[in-house]
């Protein structure tokens, strides 16, 4: 389906939303190194903030998607399958960012971080092309029984 043209301020927004998931997978990336040579310690005296941003997203899933009148089942498993990503993520990019710190020259003395910098443009881009296009890979639950515009057309 063709848009029209995207003004100044979308191409902004975009280009912020780009920048901030790229930024955050790319801390992930880092923390999971970190942990994998051993150098980040005392990983559980952060826990307790993992587990804050797990929660604070899980309520905020549960809100939107019930609020956009998705049935019961798919509000709930959306809303841990939300709260367990950012779990994840807030936590691998936390440890990304005090391995960061603590170890700099590991992380900034060699070409490594542009690779994962490149990484977490190319997952951001794959993350967006699914958000976008989900309903095409799975089929939309919302619409089921119903024939979407395009097909319509192309049957004409």
């Amino acid at each position: 389906m063709a848009r029209g043209p995207v003004s100044g301020r979308r191409w902004i927004r975009a280009g912020g939303v780009v920048l901030s998931f790229t930024a955050v997978l790319t801390a992930a990336f880092v923390g999971i190194l970190g942990l994998l040579r051993g150098s980040v310690t005392d990983t559980g005296s952060r826990l307790p903030l993992y587990t804050l941003a797990f929660a604070v997203t899980f309520v905020a899933a549960i809100y939107l998607f019930s609020r956009y009148g998705a049935d019961a089942r798919t509000v709930l498993f959306s809303g841990l399958g939300f709260g367990a990503v950012a779990f994840v993520l807030f936590g691998l990019g936390a440890e990304g960012v005090v391995y960061a710190v603590r170890s700099p020259a590991a992380v900034f003395g060699s070409h490594l971080v542009i690779y994962f910098l490149s990484a977490g443009m190319i997952v951001t881009g794959v993350g967006f092309w699914l958000v976008t296009h989900w309903r095409e890979l799975i089929g939309d639950p919302f619409l089921a029984g119903s024939e979407s515009p395009e097909r319509s057309k192309s049957s004409e």
